[in-house]
């Protein structure tokens, strides 16, 4: 009997290694701070992703903060935030599968209208996945 259950035990593995789908990269926090004169945010370069904005709001009004690629004047913002009171933060998160340069601009992404200027960020070549880091989702 015994050595019947050792058979079927041994029959039951797979010889082909099996398929796994890599996990994305692990998000990267940028810090956003916005002042009645511009929008600055750190570190401005990072590799494609998802990207976690967390921003401030340390200006005298209630400023809202769209994400563009740069040089788009007018257009859908990839991402954009309803108005941040004075003193208060908010988060954003977008995923950038593409390198390039972004604009980071209070208002309907001009800036023009408040009079901040708008910081730009650089998203570099795609990041490692983060397969073998220990503590993710």
């Amino acid at each position: 009997m015994l050595a019947g259950t050792a058979l079927a035990v041994s029959a039951c593995g797979s010889s082909s290694p099996a398929a796994t789908t890599p996990r994305p990269p692990a998000p990267v926090n940028l810090t956003v701070f916005i002042d009645n004169s511009r929008v600055s945010v750190s570190p401005t370069i990072v590799g494609a992703g998802p990207v976690e904005f967390i921003i401030t709001n340390q200006a005298s009004k209630a400023e809202s903060l769209a994400i563009l690629p740069a040089g788009a004047s007018a257009g859908q913002p990839l991402a954009s935030t309803a108005p941040i009171n004075p003193q208060a933060t908010a988060q954003i998160t977008v995923n950038f599968s593409s390198p390039g340069k972004y604009s980071v601009a209070t208002g309907g992404g001009s800036g023009s209208s408040s009079g901040i200027r708008a910081a730009s960020i650089h998203i570099g070549a795609k990041r490692a996945s983060s397969d073998n880091e220990l503590l993710q989702p």
